[in-house]
């Protein structure tokens, strides 16, 4: 992630980053604002439902459903944005493969650039596709649980390890999308290593969710998925 960080200063991609970053600059005002009114009330309600005999573990389910919400706004604003982003970092894979691969020769024309970005947008929706219902599911299993004392304990745990498994496969997908390789093919070879594909995803997740930062972690997150896809998981350079 760090080394993502400092890719995205580099002179054939810092352009990319700034207009999707100006855009979700508006998105993060408006989303961040709903969420702290929202989340506020929610933790309230739910410290103030604790039967007498568990108040002592209210402080824990308090922590707990602070970290469920945001792994919800994180999932949330990550996958709004990303869908903003898509032309732009599409473009930005396609150039961080390129240089990890020490292949200069690539050069994107500006059909390619047109074509690649549309591709993005398109492969942005598959993946909404898959992750929306199951997400719901989710969602609603964990609210139920949220409800259910000591066993609401599992919800924070569920809906961080779901978002971790998205934005794995969010971020990787860039890369993979760009060699060509299926949404189904890039989910076997990142369940074959799920271990340290969902390390990358949890600290995706924890990086979407830290106000401001968030929206330089997106395009990051983007470098790095990029750069793990092609040291881990790429059969192709």
């Amino acid at each position: 992630m760090l080394e993502g960080l400092r890719i995205l200063w580099r002179r054939d991609i810092r352009w990319l980053v700034l207009i999707p970053l100006l855009i979700n600059i508006v998105l993060f005002a408006s989303a961040t604002g709903f969420v702290a009114s929202w989340l506020q009330n929610w933790i309230t309600t739910i410290t103030t439902s604790v039967p007498e005999w568990l108040q002592w573990l209210a402080w824990i389910i308090w922590l707990l459903f602070a970290i469920l919400a945001l792994a919800i706004y994180a999932f949330t604003f990550t996958i709004l944005a990303n869908l903003i982003g898509s032309p732009f970092y599409g473009v930005i894979a396609k150039r961080v493969i390129a240089a990890e691969a020490a292949n200069n020769s690539i050069v994107l024309t500006e059909e390619g650039l047109i074509s690649g970005a549309w591709n993005s947008v398109v492969r942005e929706l598959q993946l909404i596709r898959y992750f929306l219902p199951r997400t719901l599911v989710i969602g609603i299993a964990t609210v139920i649980l949220s409800f259910i004392p000591v066993a609401n304990l599992l919800a924070p745990i569920i809906a961080g390890t779901w978002a971790a498994w998205c934005l794995c496969l969010q971020y990787l997908d860039y890369a993979a999308d760009s060699q060509g390789v299926t949404f189904l093919e890039l989910r076997e070879k990142v369940s074959g290593n799920r271990l340290n594909s969902m390390g990358f995803g949890a600290s995706a997740m924890l990086a979407s969710a830290i106000p401001l930062l968030n929206l330089l972690m997106l395009p990051a997150s983007v470098v790095a998925g990029s750069l793990l896809w092609c040291r881990q998981h790429n059969d192709v350079i």
